[in-house]
């Protein structure tokens, strides 16, 4: 008998057997929707969501920084060795590789914020207003007022704004030392206040434009840091590479792997997590459809000795189940992505909105999404196939195997 007949006795007894094969289907949908949304969501939020959200609100692609300048050390953000001038030069040469989309500097230093009466510590950072909103992350959450226009304004954090009673238009004292460790203070009025939901930031960050900087900090148009956004995160270490020609001496450019190393680590340890979950998940779904499966064969094995009976041959029994199992395995992966890609899309579309519990976690992740792959969609398939070809062959072989008249005594 040729292999196109077999074939077509397949799909008939596929047919024959409806209950049976629907059964297998759901069985086989069910572990492959699971898989196909956990890659995703993986991918999506704890690979995507974490580091675009980690970017955008603490290292952008790639900074530009003096070689002396010590992220860890605030206190010095602001001296005669960390700050640099004529950025504007240099931002209009960086912006000449087309793999650049944004740049923007800042001027950010240790000092004190305040009513007038009570103060506490933060980070003071200076901004070009324009160009800030192109890189930043602080113009998307403005919950009262404006961010800084071209008057001289402050924009601080919700949780700044309620300890201090402060509102828009009250003036707000920030304290430093300037660039020859002389004291100096500011008042300016809130322009802004913003929410992020991420404690960090609301309560230990002001934002004031370039100009107040400076004259807070004594220090004549400098800047501490550029940040760059790149057409893609992952070009950073190739464009940072490309950039360094067109550096001045004594500047020196890092992509953000070298500022998260924490958040890397802590994706392996997250990865090594997942990865067991999912090969959980594939034993379990594997099992599940194998044992099915074998009891589908089982079933079957007074039929298959009438077909032994009728002339078959071994192999074209396997040919047999090999194409039932086949088709059942196509099946059941093709309705599981239909399944899984119910809340795949949704999540990959539309998102969850998780500023709540910014507080939480050690970066404000904004959004669970998903971040479906072709490979996930050629992983499920071929997960299906096989887990079916496999629970199929086996008790198929042994079945074949058997001596004619028992397989015809079976019930």
């Amino acid at each position: 008998m040729n292999i196109f007949s077999i074939f077509i006795i397949s799909i008939k007894n596929m047919k024959r057997h409806l209950r049976r094969t629907i059964l297998n289907i759901i069985s086989v949908s069910i572990s492959i929707g699971i898989l196909f949304f956990f890659l995703g969501y993986y991918r999506g939020t704890y690979i995507v969501s974490m580091r675009e959200s980690f970017l955008k609100y603490k290292t952008s692609h790639a900074q530009i920084q003096t070689e002396l300048f010590n992220d860890k050390k605030i206190q010095d953000y602001v001296t005669k060795n960390t700050v640099f001038y004529e950025s504007d030069k240099l931002i209009s040469k960086i912006l000449k590789n087309p793999k650049v989309i944004s740049a923007t500097t800042r001027l950010a230093g240790n000092g004190f914020a305040g009513n007038g009466q009570e103060k506490m510590i933060v980070q003071i950072t200076g901004c070009n207003p324009e160009t800030e909103k192109e890189v930043g992350i602080i113009d998307d959450f403005i919950k009262e007022g404006v961010f800084l226009d071209k008057q001289d304004g402050i924009l601080i954090g919700k949780k700044t704004a309620e300890l201090f009673n402060l509102k828009l238009g009250d003036i707000c004292f920030i304290q430093a030392q300037t660039i020859n460790n002389s004291p100096n203070i500011l008042q300016l009025p809130v322009t802004g206040i913003y929410a992020t939901g991420f404690y960090e930031l609301d309560k230990n960050t002001v934002f004031v434009s370039l100009k107040s900087a400076n004259a807070l900090f004594d220090t004549q148009n400098a800047v501490n840091k550029i940040f760059m956004f790149f057409k893609d995160m992952e070009i950073s270490m190739k464009v940072s590479a490309e950039l360094r020609p067109v550096l001045d001496n004594g500047l020196t450019i890092k992509p953000w792997q070298e500022y998260a190393q924490g958040l890397l680590e802590n994706e392996k340890s997250d990865k090594i997590f997942y990865s067991i979950f999912i090969l959980i998940l594939l034993f379990i779904g594997v099992s599940t459809i194998t044992g099915t499966m074998y009891v589908n064969v089982y079933e079957r094995v007074r039929e298959i000795g009438m077909l032994r009976a009728m002339g078959w041959l071994q192999n074209e029994i396997f040919l047999l189940f090999l194409f039932e199992s086949l088709c059942i395995g196509l099946a059941g992966s093709i309705f599981g992505l239909f399944i899984g890609g119910i809340p795949t899309f949704y999540l990959a579309v539309y998102g969850i909105d998780y500023s709540q519990a910014a507080d939480m976690i050690a970066i404000p992740v904004f959004k669970l999404i998903s971040k479906p792959a072709i490979s996930d969609v050629l992983l499920c398939i071929v997960v299906g196939m096989v887990s079916t070809m496999l629970g199929g062959l086996l008790p198929a072989h042994k079945a074949s195997k058997m001596i004619i008249t028992d397989s015809l005594r079976t019930n």
